[in-house]
């Protein structure tokens, strides 16, 4: 019989630890990280490439009618999904990955994710 070893979190390497951020500009340069935000926008690939869906987020999305200056952002990517349910602009979602530079643009491949309720505006 083979010993079981134990590893407390503490004794894993600080790039390890998944980092909880408030907002994209505490955003490292790698890690795991998880952040809460918006999808401003969502891009498909063309017939005859591989299948994969590329959505942008943002911390806030920018009121109608105002134009935004570049934000922070970071790009997830679902590979091997032409679709994935609820992820389309506008909303609200947790997600955590591993992120990455890809072509200089923080990036996380097949992220965890939740799609979070918005609040809606009383009348």
């Amino acid at each position: 019989m083979v010993g079981k070893t134990q590893v407390s979190v503490s004794a894993l390497p600080q790039s390890a630890a998944v980092r909880h951020l408030q907002n994209l500009e505490q955003m490292p340069e790698r890690g795991r990280i998880e952040h809460t935000g918006y999808i401003q926008s969502v891009t498909h690939v063309q017939p005859g490439e591989a299948p994969r869906l590329t959505a942008t987020v943002v911390d806030q999305l920018a009121r109608p009618g105002v134009r935004r200056r570049t934000a922070p952002h970071v790009r997830l990517l679902f590979m091997g999904q032409k679709r994935v349910p609820g992820i389309k602009p506008g909303v609200k979602i947790r997600y955590s990955g591993m992120l990455s530079l890809v072509d200089q643009v923080p990036t996380v491949h097949n992220p965890r994710y939740l799609i979070l309720p918005q609040e809606r505006p009383q009348a």
